[in-house]
């Protein structure tokens, strides 16, 4: 057995997250900005699944509405040969805003209209908290914002996902006004993508 395969093997053995009530949340608190977006959802899955979806980064297309392309690099630009997130490691996402219709596949053609590239540093692999996050490469005080995603059994073979990103920076109103509601449309997107996902709707 490979080192990965056994690695999600013993994720898929060991992986309880503590539970929380689908009214209180499992993400971290931070410092209030210009804007918020966000959202939140129940499905029918394990925590050791909807896990190992968020961090199947070449399996984005497959599902996810908002980021089509997930690629994670070293600090010269090369792709790792596991792509998977890693702490301290940068990612270049290729997202939609706003989303693409859903249900989505790896042939779904996009708008290149609405197609805008991000690059992050991944911040936090928390798997014993269910949690993950990562950062916007800005100019410093041009754009501040640190993307956070949850998940945690809500019981009764439930889980709930959790995802958060609060915008500051001189340049963040400016964003607000002009992608602030596509990003929401994004978010919320990207949530119902990974339940017909794990629900085996898609």
């Amino acid at each position: 057995m490979t080192s990965l395969a056994f690695q999600v093997f013993l994720a898929s053995l060991f992986f309880v997250l503590p539970q929380v009530s689908s009214r209180s949340t499992n993400l971290p608190n931070v410092p209030p900005g210009v804007f918020t977006v966000s959202a939140r959802i129940e499905i029918k899955t394990t925590t050791s699944a909807a896990w190992n979806a968020l961090v199947d980064f070449p399996s984005y297309p497959n599902w996810n509405p908002f980021v089509r392309s997930a690629i994670v690099i070293t600090p010269d630009g090369a792709h790792l040969p596991e792509q998977r997130p890693v702490e301290n490691r940068r990612a270049v996402f290729r997202v939609q805003i706003p989303p693409l219709p859903l249900p989505v596949t790896a042939s779904t053609p996009e708008n290149p209209l609405h197609t805008q590239i991000a690059f992050e540093n991944i911040t936090h692999i928390q798997p014993d908290l269910g949690r993950l996050a990562w950062k916007y490469i800005s100019l410093p005080q041009a754009l501040d914002s640190e993307r956070w995603q949850a998940i945690s059994s809500i019981g009764n073979g439930r889980v709930l996902y959790e995802s958060r990103e609060v915008f500051s920076g001189a340049l963040a109103p400016t964003l607000r006004d002009t992608l602030g509601e596509g990003l929401q449309e994004a978010f919320e997107a990207q949530a119902k993508g990974l339940k017909l996902l794990l629900e085996g709707t898609l």
